[in-house]
Formats: structure tokens, sequence, C-alpha cells
């Protein structure tokens, strides 16, 4: 049983191993070599250098070292550079790259070209594995003056004999001179009139943008320089080669450049040449440079400073690109993102509402206030006193009777406060009654027959009662009235005549 379970394990150790080498990815393999052609001094020279591999290659970039005393470089393929440093950028979907080299042999021996480094990618964006070849090119007896017609050409080219222009605090000339096998690509020769002279440039067709060839006057390389017309300024030019029939040309900031806050502006330095670039912080490894293309348009370019690759990039529109906001729905959202879109315009219409509610408010206490000063005055023509008590309803008058039958005139009992003692000058005095002025045995009516109330005199005994209130006023003594009191009430008393 035992040997039996180290027998299973052992099988399952070779399935695992031999799966893992099954699984195992090896990097594509690629291989860079060059062709060994002669020549005679003074006469110029062509190497072919080709990159090949089994798989597809995307892209390459590739620097060669080489004896600037035998080899003077003229010209190459998607090839930069000069004085013993060469750098070949190149790209593409094929197995097989070819570039080719022109220099100018300078004297008799043997001139090596060697690669210094070498990268490149397949179409997976893997990276190869390259093995490096070499150059050798062999210089036999030639023209030496060839050489010296060609070192006059540069000693005029580098007197300049232009008009003399100043870019970036340094002072060039205008040089005519310049070879046709170092025209910029997608750029043609032409003429230029600048202050007066004409002059020699070169312009790509796609945009009518144009170079011209500058010499600095205290000596150095000379090199082109993009030539605005509108402002009349110069800028460093620097040619990207993409593949072999796209490029880029990075440009300067010309204030059409709008990128959110995460990015900041820099200067990214290329072959020497400073141009503008803003980085994402949190993406050292990248910079977004400003660039006209072979079309001629321009627009904005992802630089990958690890794989030295550039690609079109697309501006975000939010103001930060580490945030995706969510799209709102419903009522609410649409209200939202309105407020958010139209955030002055919604603050002017809230104030304007706030300054009509307080002009209604003010316009409301005015009409108000008005009010209270008519209803004032009213009250004070008409003696309204609004923080009087109201009056107690009259009591209803009573008379004093004795065995059932009234001893008097009914008297009304007047509120408190009513009515005054010279209300009462008009009415005869009457006596008091008390109990002492009756007793059991007289008549209550002998009691009218005293001095104290004598009889009327003109009591008719048919007229045993009035029931008219006309009648009865009648008879009582009239007495003149003035105007009309506020305290004027009409008073009557009533006389039981029984």
């Amino acid at each position: 049983m035992k040997k039996m379970k180290k027998t299973i394990v052992a099988w399952m150790m070779l399935c695992v191993l031999f799966c893992g080498s099954l699984l195992t990815v090896h990097a594509a393999t690629a291989e860079l070599w060059f062709s060994d052609p002669s020549a005679k001094v003074g006469d110029e020279v062509e190497v072919e250098a080709n990159l090949g591999s089994s798989s597809n290659i995307s892209s390459a970039n590739i620097k060669l070292n080489y004896d600037a005393s035998m080899l003077k470089f003229i010209s190459g393929d998607q090839t930069t550079g000069g004085d013993g440093n060469l750098t070949i950028t190149g790209s593409g979907s094929s197995s097989k790259l070819t570039f080719r080299l022109k220099f100018q042999a300078l004297k008799e021996g043997s001139a090596k070209i060697e690669v210094s480094s070498s990268e490149a990618k397949d179409t997976s964006g893997a990276a190869m594995q390259i093995t490096d070849g070499n150059s050798t090119v062999t210089i036999a007896a030639g023209d030496p003056s060839k050489i010296k017609e060609d070192k006059e050409t540069s000693t005029s080219k580098a007197s300049g004999d232009g008009p003399k222009v100043e870019v970036d605090g340094t002072s060039y000339n205008i040089s005519n001179d310049f070879s046709d096998s170092i025209i910029p690509q997608g750029f043609t020769k032409g003429e230029m009139s600048y202050e007066g002279e004409t002059c020699q440039v070169v312009t790509q067709e796609a945009s009518g943008l144009s170079a011209f060839y500058l010499t600095p006057v205290d000596g150095g390389d000379s090199d082109f320089f993009l030539y605005d017309k509108e402002k009349g300024s110069f800028q460093p030019f620097e040619q990207v080669l993409l593949s072999q029939e796209r490029y880029i040309v990075l440009l300067r900031n010309d204030g059409s450049v709008k990128l959110s806050k995460n990015y900041q502006e820099t200067t990214l330095t290329l072959n020497g040449k400073d141009f503008a670039a803003w980085q994402n912080m949190d993406e050292p490894d990248y910079y977004v440079v400003y660039a006209l293309n072979s079309d001629g348009n321009k627009g904005l370019y992802r630089y990958d400073t690890v794989d030295e690759t550039y690609q079109r990039y697309t501006a975000p529109t939010a103001d930060s690109s580490q945030e995706t906001k969510t799209a709102r729905t419903g009522l609410l959202g649409k209200v939202l993102d309105f407020v958010e879109n139209h955030l002055k315009l919604v603050g002017i219409g809230v104030a304007a509402l706030f300054a009509l509610l307080l002009l209604l408010l003010l316009v409301v206490a005015v009409k108000l206030r008005h009010r209270n000063l008519e209803l004032d005055d009213l009250y004070d023509e008409y003696g309204i006193d609004m923080e009087e008590e109201p009056k107690e309803a009259l009591e209803t008058p009573a008379r004093e009777t004795v065995g059932g039958k009234a001893l008097g005139p009914a008297v009304r009992r007047p509120v408190k406060g009513e009515f005054k003692e010279d209300d009462f000058e008009d009415f005869a005095e009457m006596d008091e009654f008390t109990e002492d002025d009756f007793s059991e045995e007289e008549d209550p009516e002998d009691k009218f027959k005293t001095e104290a109330y004598p009889p009327y005199e003109n009591y008719d005994e048919e007229d045993e009662m009035i029931d008219d209130l006309d009648d009865l006023l009648s008879n009582q003594p009239k007495k003149k009235r003035g105007h009309m009191e506020d305290d004027d009430t009409f008073k009557v008393d009533f006389v039981d005549l029984d």
C-alpha cells in the first residue's frame, strides 16, 4: 500500500513538471545585422541595417556608435544624430524592419559601426530578445578633394549668410545652404521672404507650417527651427517618427492646451531641445505633449518615458480623471445636474426671488401702517375708546310694593357709573318709605291722601290707566334740551296710578 502511494505521488509530480514546462512562455527573439559595404575616400557609402524575427515587430529603438573621424553621417531612415552617435526609432507590424544609412568616407581604413543598445517589442507588447551585430565599412583610396569641398561648404554654413534671428536667448543666422537629404519627412523645400530677403525654407504641405535652417552665430550645429508667421517667432524643431509613413513634430504650448488640475505643466527635453509637457503626478512615467502630426493636425500625445513610445491622447472632460461621476436619474437628479451646470444662473435667480419677496413684505408693511393710522383717526373723530370696558346692561325697573300693590312709580336703578345726580333734577323728590309708615290697621290707600302726596288735580276717573306712553309724556313738563351729548340717554320714570 505504501509503495502504491509513493508511486502515485511520483506520477503526480511528473505531471506537474510536464505541464509547467508546457506553460512556460518564451520571449520572442530577433536578430539585428548590417551590411559591410566598401567605398573610396570622398564618396558616399550606404549601410543597410535589418531587424528580423519570426514574430511581427511593432517597435524598435536602436542606438549606434561609429568613428566620426572616418565616417560622416549624411542621412538615414528614421535615424537622427551625428558626430559618432545615431538613434534609429522604427515601428511597424512586420517580421522585418530595414533601415538605410548614408555616410561619407573620410579616410582610408576600416570603420566599424557598432550597436550600443537595442530594444524591440512584438505586436503583443512583449519585449524581444535581440542578438546584435555590427558593420565594417572598408574605405579605399579616393579623391580627398571632395572632402575639402564639403568642409568648405560646412564652413560657409557655419558662418551663415542670411538675416540674424534670436531663439531662446541665442543668436542665429538664417542659412540657405542645406542638403536635400536632411529635409524632414513630409516637408518640401521652398522659399519665403523674411525681413525683405528671400530665404530657403522647408514647408509641410498638409498644414503650411514652415521651418528655417538656422546656424548659431557663435558656432555650433545648424538645425531646423519652426517659424510662426503670426507671431514672427521661432521654436526648436524635433520630428519623431512613429512609422515609415507617420510622424509627429513636437510643439510648444500656444495657449490652446486645456487639461485637468491633475496635470502640472513641466518641460520635456529631447535631444537637447526643451518642449512644453504636462505630467500627472500619479503617473510620473508618462507625459502629455503637444504636437503636429503628418496630416497637419495639432493635438495631444502621450509619451511613455520607459518604452519611448507616443500615443494619441484625448484629454478627459471631467475636472479629475481619477473619479467618474455616477449618472443621476429621476427628477431630483436632473435638477441637481441643472444646478451644477448652471450654478451662476441659479444663484442669480435665487437672489432675484429673495429681492422680490423682500419688496412684497415692505409693501404689505406700509399698507398695514397706513390702515392703522386711518383707523386711529376714525376712532378719534367718533370718540371711540377701544380700551373702555363695555357697559353693563340696564337693570329692569323695579317697584316697591306693599300687600301686592305698588307704592309708587317704578324707578330704574342706574348702572354703576352711568348716571349723575343732575340727571334727576326734573323729577320730584320722593320721601322714602319705611315700615313705620304703614300698619296693619291703616289702609294703604290712605297713605296717598297725606300732605306728602296731594291728589292729582287733573285726575279723571274715566282714565284709570294711561296706556299710551305719549299721553304720559305729554302730561310731563317739557324741558328744553340742547345739542346731543356723548352720554345722552332717553330716560323714563313709570308711575303707577292704581
